[in-house]
């Protein structure tokens, strides 16, 4: 159990960093597009050399639609969190593209794993 001073404490915490991520947030969409253009040409290449989707519903619009699926859902996607973007209140407004960019960076991630280890 927290005291009230704790809780104060990081709820100030909190807002400090909200504060700081706020600033970036042009960045932080620089980076979400980034990482969903590295995403497609990682995926992409890696599905050129026989790797798999893991992904089961990545891996359904991939086997429907090819590249131009994949390409459809990040779209999609990206669509959702520019619409997110304007209705959450404006302070919150950089977590938006952070929530959307993490996944992609770690997906990158182990991409770049899958592929090394692939080659």
């Amino acid at each position: 159990m927290s005291s009230p001073c704790d809780t104060r404490a990081r709820a100030q915490t909190g807002q400090r960093l909200l504060s700081r991520v706020s600033r970036h947030e042009r960045a932080l969409w620089t980076v979400a597009v980034a990482a969903l253009v590295l995403d497609v040409v990682l995926t992409t290449y890696g599905l050129r050399i026989g790797l798999v989707e893991m992904n089961p519903l990545a891996a359904s619009v991939i086997a429907q639609s090819g590249v131009v699926g994949m390409v459809a859902l990040k779209a999609a996607a990206l669509t959702v969190a520019v619409v997110g973007r304007a209705l959450v209140p404006r302070r919150y407004a950089a977590l938006v593209p952070l929530a959307l960019g993490v996944p992609w960076l770690l997906a990158v991630g182990i991409n770049t794993v899958m592929i090394a280890n692939a080659l």
